[in-house]
């Protein structure tokens, strides 16, 4: 479970250019099923999103991940929480081009210090799992975008995650690849894993698999509406 209690982000704080990107922001989080974060460019989704992660940290406010206070651990701890709980789709998918498929989804595993031949047949048994195996020792700049998104969501399964957070899963898809990810996602959170989406395409947030649908504006928490499974949220504001 994660908790956010009265989370605001200011970015430049006291200086001309200070902009709140995130206002006064309560939430309590569970696992199973989709939540799908909406809300227009500028919304702050993609912020509170990275606050979740532990990419960010919040400028006031606090965020709890099973109890535990994460917004305030030194940095080294916070990385080592990061790397066994959470799994990042980015938008830009952020491969390193020039290694082989096979090894941008080993990456993330590295610092772990895990057996190298256990750590493959983790990777490969992901890309089999994605419809990858043929792929593997393809370097990632020759995949189709439908294929470079299915190595991200492997990537981010490597350290097998509670959470998985995608940012705009779907901005670079066509419709087709667009359903294919939500369905490889909706399989993840049947698993009882965490599943966060931020996204404004309402091929997304009003798919049928999304549980839960929080909306932002201009930092603000506007709308918190659960779809089905409602045993597995709860929301507050604050």
């Amino acid at each position: 479970m994660i908790e956010l209690i009265t989370i605001n982000k200011v970015f430049h704080q006291d200086q001309p250019n200070e902009c709140r990107a995130l206002h006064e922001i309560s939430l309590t989080l569970k696992r199973g099923g989709i939540t799908v974060f909406k809300g227009p460019s500028g919304s702050g989704k993609t912020t509170l999103l990275t606050l979740i992660g532990g990419l960010a940290r919040p400028t006031s406010g606090r965020i709890r991940l099973d109890g535990r206070l994460l917004s305030n651990l030194p940095e080294r701890f916070l990385t080592e929480i990061r790397r066994h709980t959470f799994g990042f789709v980015f938008q830009q998918f952020n491969l390193i081009r020039g290694l082989s498929v096979l090894e941008n989804v080993m990456l993330p595993a590295y610092p772990l210090g895990r057996p190298h031949r256990e750590l493959v047949n983790a990777a490969k048994g992901l890309l089999d799992r994605f419809g990858l195996g043929a792929k593997a020792t393809s370097r990632v700049e020759w995949l189709s975008g439908g294929e470079a998104q299915r190595t991200a969501l492997a990537r981010a399964l490597i350290n097998d995650p509670a959470v998985i957070i995608a940012d705009e899963p779907t901005a670079n898809l066509d419709s087709a690849l667009s359903r294919e990810v939500l369905a490889l996602l909706n399989e993840l959170a049947g698993q009882d894993r965490m599943v966060l989406i931020s996204s404004h395409d309402p091929l997304v947030f009003e798919a049928s698999c999304v549980n839960r649908v929080i909306e932002l504006h201009d930092g603000r928490l506007m709308a918190d509406s659960i779809i089905n499974g409602s045993d597995h949220f709860q929301a507050t504001t604050g």
